[in-house]
């Protein structure tokens, strides 16, 4: 829903959708929302205080990227597909991994501005993301640069 006091205006593109810059915290915020899902019946996602446009339009792109499951259904009144969801791919569940983590996140966004993260593929983001995420891993089980030569195998 749109406060009384902000206007949105949506271009189309030349195939009617609607056209929005990235917002990776909206995307995070989409995937955690989907990842919290209790069922996978197939429906579409709302995100109180953010536009429906401006969601749906990510959710389209998130469901092009392959990272969320769901059918797309064209509607003529809308600027976007409407994706209903029903969870995230293995893709988005990787995905989401490296972002969910609170420390990983906040390093990306004190590396990063919203501007600089909005140009970032997504698959640039996804790697530095879950290279951090492995940083992290590794150092909760005591292995950094050097050490993985003490790990032996049992048979």
């Amino acid at each position: 829903m749109i406060p009384r006091n902000r206007q949105v205006i949506v271009a189309l593109d030349p195939k009617g959708r609607a056209v929005v810059k990235r917002d990776m915290e909206l995307i995070r915020e989409i995937l955690l929302a989907v990842q919290n899902r209790t069922d996978l019946t197939p429906r579409p996602l709302t995100l109180e205080g953010h536009d429906e446009v401006v969601v749906g339009r990510h959710i389209e792109m998130l469901s092009e990227a392959g990272l969320i499951d769901g059918p797309l259904s064209t509607r003529v009144s809308q600027p976007y597909d409407v994706v209903l969801i029903k969870d995230l791919s293995w893709e988005g569940h990787d995905f989401i991994a490296a972002l969910v983590n609170k420390g990983v996140w906040s390093k990306i966004k004190q590396s990063y501005s919203a501007a600089e993260l909005a140009g970032l593929p997504l698959s640039v983001l996804k790697e530095v993301g879950i290279g951090l995420l492995k940083e992290w891993a590794k150092s909760k089980v005591g292995l950094g640069a050097g050490t993985i030569g003490s790990i032996t195998s049992t048979p």
